[in-house]
């Protein structure tokens, strides 16, 4: 059920491939070239090249952050009130910290009906 325009698409893709894989060479032959090209003792070089970049970060943060001896915050003074606190205040909440007094007596009472 292919028809002909497939098979031709399939015939010059599979051309294009042969034509490729002719050209490249294996992958073990250039990766043993780029081991061979590289100078002994290079790894060493990089590694101590970024152990001195790292240590002139370091104190580079070091000497330009700013070191403020004898700077306390009074952290007990302070109270920070939430944008939202709002919105946990019930109406007539001042009743509910309020704690009922018990001891009425009926002589207190009001007992005239407005």
């Amino acid at each position: 059920m292919i028809d002909q325009d497939d098979r031709d698409l399939r015939g010059a893709f599979e051309a294009l491939r042969r034509e490729a894989a002719a050209h490249t060479p294996p992958f073990d032959t250039t990766g043993g070239a780029a081991r061979r090209r590289l100078v002994p003792g290079a790894r060493r070089r990089t590694l101590v090249l970024a152990a001195a970049a790292v240590l002139a970060g370091v104190a580079l943060v070091l000497v330009l952050t700013p070191h403020r001896p004898g700077v306390q915050l009074g952290l007990a003074s302070v109270r920070w009130e939430s944008p939202t606190d709002f919105l946990l205040r019930l109406p007539g909440d001042e009743l509910l910290r309020v704690v009922p007094r018990l001891d009425v007596t009926p002589s207190t009472i009001n007992w005239s009906i407005p």
